[in-house]
């Protein structure tokens, strides 16, 4: 289910790999030194809590579902074939979209590849 803001998806376990349910709420804060995109990452991979926050600059937020990916993987939860989460989801067009527009980004604009190396 998306909403601005917020998307939430469920999937069965399949085989090996887990069943999970998680939440991702973001939102955009515009600061002095740049805008920035805030993300909370709740929920459960088979049967394992998941609470976790990370925020990314705006010409990296689009690397968003690698960065909860490796959040995940760095508590051990496993993800063999499931690295794209939200990606596969029928939601996630809408919201890449949303986030396109919170942060008024434009395609083709330039990414600092120092910083996408170092946060994303």
């Amino acid at each position: 289910m998306f909403k601005p803001g917020h998307v939430e998806i469920e999937r069965a376990a399949i085989g090996r790999q887990p069943g999970y349910r998680l939440n991702l709420d973001y939102a955009v804060s515009r600061r002095d030194n740049g805008t920035y995109v805030h993300f909370d990452l709740d929920g459960e991979v088979g049967g394992r809590p998941v609470h976790d926050s990370f925020e990314l600059h705006r010409d990296v937020a689009y690397n968003f579902l690698h960065v909860a990916a490796d959040c995940l993987r760095r508590r051990g939860i496993p993800l063999p074939g499931q690295a794209m989460l939200f990606g596969a989801h029928k939601d996630y067009d809408r919201l890449f979209a949303d986030l396109r527009r919170q942060l008024g980004v434009h395609s083709g604009e330039p990414i600092d590849l120092e910083r996408f190396l170092r946060e994303g």
